[in-house]
């Protein structure tokens, strides 16, 4: 098939997309799509009526309330298309069947939506971009890769270390034997600002909340599995205490090939969004260190000060957050693989439930 070259051809295309949820992670995904020249973000859908409508005003797209409703507005892209990448933009080989049909999903909406939209991806054929956890529990995760096989569509799950700069960097140190052989790592997550005490007590598991995403990437740096978890937790506050609830834990994992690494969490940290890691060998260390708020240093008779670390989330992992997007949008575009497997996923959330055990019952999970 030959392509058509720039000179002939004027359908540079992007990535057609609905954002389905319209929350905080819609908010930040829906930025990161209008500011790419990968993404033409056409539709934003959720059961909130006015939080579509007003994600959709301030990026230009349209508002609806469900997928159906917005699959029936602008049709799916049917056509096999062969495409050439110039610059950041993509030339079309063939005509497409619809201008204005859909070529994917970015899913972030709460987990427990997450089933009906796969399942709609699936059967329209549409690659979706999901928010970990697939689903919440490992059966449920199998269950929606083998729907998306079997309609030959690209289930792509978020974990943005695997594409944040530093990470990638430590990681890779990591693969190509820098640090000689891994013995140990220690992992830190300390969130910012502290979630209200409403969503801790009737919020999500911390395991299952916080876990994920230090867990599928420290997996993915030394290319092992995790074989056993301990897992214990505490709470801060009397009234977390006689709710059950911890807001803050450690988990001590050990590996198949013996390493073993500690990972501890924390619902708040008062000077900024506190993310370490760091990974011991023979031959080394390799660390992934905190970003400030600004690079300024303060020197004087008094001592030597720096800012807080970066506010929350969302400004610590924007590159990766961008980085992330766009290798979804390549998977539409360029038909690339997606790194993060359906064994990632599925293996991530088997620990976060052996953690949960774990804390439970005071006892070591084998997996």
């Amino acid at each position: 098939m030959s392509f058509v070259s720039p000179a002939a051809s004027s359908a540079l295309r992007r990535a057609r997309v609905l954002l389905v949820g319209s929350g905080r992670m819609g908010q930040i995904r829906g930025s990161l799509m209008y500011s790419s020249p990968k993404f033409d973000m056409v539709g934003v859908c959720d059961v909130n009526s006015s939080g579509a409508q007003s994600l959709a005003d301030k990026y230009s797209a349209l508002p609806f309330t469900t997928v159906n409703e917005a699959i029936d507005h602008f049709g799916v892209r049917r056509e096999a298309e062969y495409f050439e990448q110039v610059g950041d933009s993509v030339v079309v080989s063939t005509e497409p069947e619809s201008s204005e049909a859909v070529d994917g999903i970015v899913l972030c909406a709460p987990t427990f939506t997450h089933e009906e939209v796969i399942s709609k991806a699936a059967e329209y054929g549409l690659p979706v971009f999901v928010e970990k956890p697939v689903d919440g529990t490992s059966a449920k995760i199998e269950h929606l890769f083998n729907l998306c096989e079997r309609s030959g569509v690209k289930l792509c799950c978020g974990f943005q270390r695997r594409f944040d700069d530093s990470y990638v960097a430590v990681a890779e140190a990591v693969k190509q034997g820098k640090i000689g052989n891994p013995i140990s790592a220690n992992i830190f997550f300390a969130d910012h600002p502290c979630p209200p005490i409403e969503f801790l007590l009737t919020g999500g598991d911390i395991f299952m909340d916080l876990c994920a995403h230090d867990v599928d990437y420290i997996r993915h740096a030394l290319n092992d599995e995790v074989a056993s978890v301990y897992a214990t937790g505490t709470s801060s506050t009397q009234e977390l205490k006689e709710a059950g609830v911890f807001d803050n834990a450690t988990m001590v994992m050990t590996f198949q090939k013996g390493a073993v690494v500690t990972l501890t969490m924390s619902r708040s940290a008062r000077y900024g969004y506190d993310q370490r890691a760091e990974i011991f060998g023979t031959e080394g260390l390799a660390s992934v260190g905190n970003q400030h708020a600004n690079s300024s240093v303060i020197s004087n008779i008094d001592g030597i000060v720096r800012p807080k670390y970066k506010h929350s989330f969302p400004e610590r992992f924007n590159q990766g957050f961008q980085t992330e997007l766009e290798a979804f949008a390549d998977t539409i575009l360029y038909d690339k693989e997606w790194p993060i497997s359906r064994n990632d996923c599925v293996n991530v959330q088997k620990v976060a439930d052996a953690a949960k055990l774990s804390s439970q019952t005071n006892e070591v999970v084998h997996l």
